[in-house]
């Protein structure tokens, strides 16, 4: 089911107005400042996956019950299965016609029982047409009662507390990993010792997905169980330096990693249903987690839940997976804030509200030094275009936050900047005591062919190269120069085919050219230059760069750099 949204009232810091998800992705990434309501949010998924909101009085809100809301959009099977189309009358006419103007309408229905739904509202296009659905009160609430109403009926909860550890355990009929991880260590030794379990899942299937996230900093030949003397069980691993090192004397990362893919690979088995019916909730996985580990860990769990189809819930304080999923189409940031009384939860649309969420993480340039590479930036429209432009030239396999970081340095600050690997140049501060991995892609701001790049600029490049860098200076006037033609083309098609359309030269402002073609429209986007960026980059695609060659030239460098920086392979001839 698309669509669909998910909020609660009432619920432990939520007040009476709903809060919760705008929609349901396949992987939700709530952020948010210490007690702002986080895991109130995670308690809402749970109560939705039991249909059940009966909870402890202290979880009510200013003494008010909770209230679940779902919100979806109805479909031809809901008004078939609903609107008899034998009945009919005179108000009316035949149910089912009637019904049938609802399609594609929105229905909002309210949790407030155990599997009990009440009709609340229904709107279509933004329009409500409660009171006409209300002719039919029946048939509407039949709707509304369905069991699809409900993304998440059916499923299987897991949750993962911020506060978990794995411990030596003896051996229990219990066959479950609980939230703060106990049970864990006797799952993985029933795989390994049980003739009814399929050792495999631990041996092949958990061992290789635990090398996948720890790779290239340590691999792991093997994962077994062996009995103490005091009779508990405990896991250990088999590194091929060190031979086996019991769980108990490693760090509290590996045992995160190890319960983490113990959900997804261990827990379906057992459950009895397929990874796809699970519903998995991740509390602060950055935890004594080093961040290149947390990124490749993140990136893993986000692969497997759109793989795999079911959906994950992470609550971070960590700037890394705001890096890796936030221009992820199958995932989503959402921004809890408290105002002392009450929580409030607001999905981030546009990068330019990453700034309210940036700030509220207290990120510090100590992020920036652990990224493989840095490519450094006029501006935020800059960042649009490069991540979009280096995503298909590598065939979506280079990701900003994963294998390199975006920093801006503003045109007129570039002259405050050096590479100077002393660190110790008079005019500049050194872009290494950031990252030694940089690349620097700057607007060659030359307004006819014949003109030279300013001194600044023409130190730069040397610098960046004399270290091994990128320096990549635009060959028209700015980035913008650099659209492919046939991208221009297409947006003025879509959008604007009544102006007179005259291209801009490789030296004309774009923003020049488009104020040429119909008065405003120029300087309407050069105060939205990262909104002009995205409906351009949306229409691109790799065949429009390989017909630009400069471009091509560029990207070629700039991928092959990047992979260097992340000791990734070169790609097979395309």
């Amino acid at each position: 089911m698309t669509g669909f949204s998910l909020r609660a009232s009432n619920l432990n810091c939520i007040g009476i107005e709903p809060q919760g998800f705008e929609e349901v992705r396949a992987v939700n990434v709530i952020v948010g400042r210490n007690n702002a309501g986080k895991s109130s949010l995670i308690d809402l998924v749970q109560l939705a996956v039991k249909e059940d909101v009966v909870v402890s009085p202290s979880r009510f809100h200013a003494g008010q019950a909770p209230t679940l809301f779902l919100e979806s959009i109805v479909t031809q099977q809901d008004i078939e299965q609903c609107y008899p189309a034998s009945h009919s009358n005179g108000d009316v006419g035949n149910y089912q016609t009637f019904g049938k103007r609802f399609v594609g309408a929105r229905i909002t229905c309210s949790l407030a029982g155990k599997g009990r739904k009440e009709f609340c509202a229904i709107s279509m296009n933004g329009v409500d047409v409660t009171a006409e659905a209300r002719r039919l009160p029946d048939c509407i609430e039949n709707v509304a009662g369905l069991q699809r109403r409900n993304l998440f009926w059916g499923k299987e909860f897991r949750r993962l507390a911020a506060e978990r550890n794995i411990l030596p355990e003896s051996d229990s009929s219990a066959n479950e990993i609980r939230d703060d991880g106990q049970g864990a260590t006797n799952v993985i030794q029933k795989f390994l010792n049980k003739a009814s379990l399929p050792r495999d899942l631990v041996r092949k299937t958990l061992l290789d997905a635990l090398n996948t996230v720890f790779n290239p900093d340590t691999i792991f030949e093997e994962i077994l169980c062996r009995q103490l003397e005091d009779s508990r069980w405990e896991i250990f691993l088999k590194e091929k330096e060190k031979g086996l090192i019991p769980l108990s004397q490693s760090g509290s990362g590996l045992k995160t990693v190890i319960l983490a893919l113990s959900l997804i690979h261990l827990e379906p088995f057992l459950a009895k249903k397929s990874l796809s019916q699970f519903v998995i909730a991740f509390e602060e996985l950055e935890n004594n987690l080093h961040p290149a580990l947390q990124r490749r860990l993140i990136s893993y769990l986000a692969y497997q839940a759109v793989s795999e189809g079911f959906y994950i819930f992470l609550t971070t304080h960590s700037s890394v997976s705001i890096d890796i999923l936030n221009r992820n189409k199958d995932a989503q940031i959402v921004h809890v804030t408290h105002d002392g009384k009450k929580a409030t939860s607001r999905a981030v649309r546009a990068s330019v509200e990453n700034y309210g969420v940036l700030d509220d993480l207290d990120i510090r340039a100590s992020d920036l030094l652990q990224a493989n590479g840095v490519i450094w930036l006029e501006g935020p429209s800059d960042r649009v275009f490069i991540n979009r432009w280096i995503s298909l030239w590598s065939g979506g396999t280079l990701i900003e936050g994963n294998h390199y970081q975006c920093i801006f340095y503003g045109g007129r600050l570039l002259s405050h900047l050096s590479a100077d690997p002393s660190g110790n140049a008079e005019d500049g501060v050194s872009i290494l005591r950031v990252n030694r991995n940089a690349a620097l892609i700057m607007d060659s701001d030359r307004r006819i062919a014949e003109d030279e790049i300013n001194s600044t600029k023409q130190r730069m490049i040397s610098e960046i190269q004399e270290i091994g860098g990128i320096a990549w200076v635009t060959s028209g006037r700015e980035i913008e120069n650099h659209v492919p033609a046939g991208v221009l083309e297409k947006w003025l098609a879509g959008k604007y085919e009544n102006v007179r359309k005259k291209m801009p030269g490789p030296f004309e402002s774009i923003y020049d050219a488009l104020e040429k073609m119909d008065k405003g429209l120029g300087k309407r986007f050069v105060r939205q230059k990262p909104l002009l960026a995205e409906e351009f980059g949306a229409l691109t695609t790799r065949e429009d760069l390989v017909k630009t060659p400069d471009l091509a030239r560029e990207l070629d460098r700039l991928c092959a750099q990047i992979r260097l920086w992340n000791r990734l392979p070169e790609p097979a001839p395309v």
